[in-house]
Formats: C-alpha cells, sequence, structure tokens
C-alpha cells in the first residue's frame, strides 16, 4: 500500500509573484496556453520582490493572508491549552476551526475590498514601469487602470483557499465567532462557556493569524 504523498504548502508569495508574471507577460489563460505557462514558469522568481513588498504593504496596512481551512500550528497556537482540557485534542481542533471559521465568514459577509485592492494595483503600476520603482513620487492615480487585474489577484488567491483578513477581529467577526459558540452549546448541550467571552475569542483569533504560514 503506497503511502499519503506530502500535501505541499501553499506559498503566498509565489502565488502573487505568479499572478505578476502572469499579468507583464499578458497571459490571458495559462491551461491552454502553453507559452504563457512555460513563461510564468520560468519568470515567477523576478517577480519574488514584488510578491514580498505586496505581502508587507498588507501588513503594514493590517492585513495577513491566512487559509480559511487553518494549519495544525494554527490550531495548537490557538489556546494551547484547551487540547489538555475537557475537550480533548479532537474536540479542540473541531471547536477552534468552527469558530475561526465563521470568524473568517463574518468577515467575507462585511469587508470592503477597495484598500486590498488599492494596494494590488500600486504594486502592479510600480512592476508594469520599472521607473516608478526608483521615484515613489511618481505614483497617481492612473494606478486604478489595473484595478480588473487585482480583483484577478484576489480571487485567485481565495480559489487556492487563502483569505485576506485583518490582524485584528473586527466587532463582526467577534460577533459571528459569539454566536458560533452558542450554536455548538446547542448541538453539543454542553455548556462551553469560555468560547462565549469576546476578548477570549479576539485571543484566539490573533494567535491563530499570528501563527499562520509566512
Amino acid at each position: 500500500m503506497r503511502g499519503r504523498e506530502p500535501v505541499q504548502e501553499f506559498s503566498v508569495v509565489e502565488h502573487v509573484a505568479k499572478e505578476f508574471a502572469r499579468f507583464l507577460n499578458r497571459v490571458q489563460n495559462d491551461q491552454v496556453d502553453i507559452l504563457g505557462s512555460f513563461l510564468i514558469e520560468n519568470e515567477w522568481e523576478q517577480y519574488k520582490k514584488d510578491a514580498e513588498g505586496v505581502v508587507q504593504s498588507l501588513e503594514l496596512a493590517g492585513f495577513a493572508i491566512v487559509p480559511k481551512q487553518p494549519t495544525d500550528q494554527m490550531v495548537g497556537a490557538a489556546d494551547r491549552t484547551l487540547a489538555g482540557g475537557l475537550m480533548g485534542q479532537r474536540g479542540a481542533r473541531v471547536y477552534v476551526e468552527a469558530v475561526f471559521g465563521a470568524m473568517l465568514d463574518g468577515w467575507i459577509e462585511t469587508y470592503n475590498p477597495n484598500l486590498i485592492l488599492d494596494i494590488f494595483s500600486m504594486a502592479l503600476s510600480r512592476a508594469s514601469n520599472p521607473r516608478s520603482k526608483r521615484d515613489s513620487g511618481s505614483m497617481d492615480s492612473s494606478f486604478q487602470r489595473f484595478r480588473k487585474h487585482s480583483q484577478d489577484m484576489l480571487a485567485g488567491l481565495i480559489k487556492n483557499g487563502q483569505v485576506i483578513v485583518p490582524d485584528e477581529p473586527t466587532p463582526e467577526m467577534v460577533a459571528a465567532g459569539v454566536a458560533e459558540t452558542a450554536e455548538i452549546r446547542n448541538r453539543t448541550n454542553q455548556q462551553v462557556s469560555i468560547g462565549a467571552d469576546p476578548t477570549y475569542l479576539a485571543n484566539l483569533y490573533e494567535n491563530m493569524v499570528e501563527a499562520r504560514p509566512k
């Protein structure tokens, strides 16, 4: 019996760099464009600094890119005391994943993506015009012409199971976490009072975001 093949960890920087390569080489569909696919795979490393700049700009603006399905490290960092309590390791994972998922859904349903799209658009503008990299004062509203591809970049991250979220939860996210805790209590007939505390949920979320793959 063959063993399971290791799951390749998603690389945010590589994904974004490939989006730069796709855009700058004008590749519409790398599934059918063999040359375009070749260019993306062979040139994306040229855009690693651009991609790293996007990630840094997002972080400076208070955002982080996290997997919608949290990693083991993220679950473990949420609350290191949970697994040793009454819930046990499996129960703690189910609880953490449910609450984290609800908080992400609370964000997705309420957030305005304009700032995120502006960050993508400005990065694409700089990458397409080397002179603007040397002269940061040359940036103007013309970066808005890259909006469509910025939307495609954001959609690509979502398609690959990644979400751009705030590094601190919004009130709507905390409310969604509290509501999910109530649902868990109703489903299991247990008094999971610890998770109903908004401060606790905010800390749980921030711990998980901090432990995200980087």
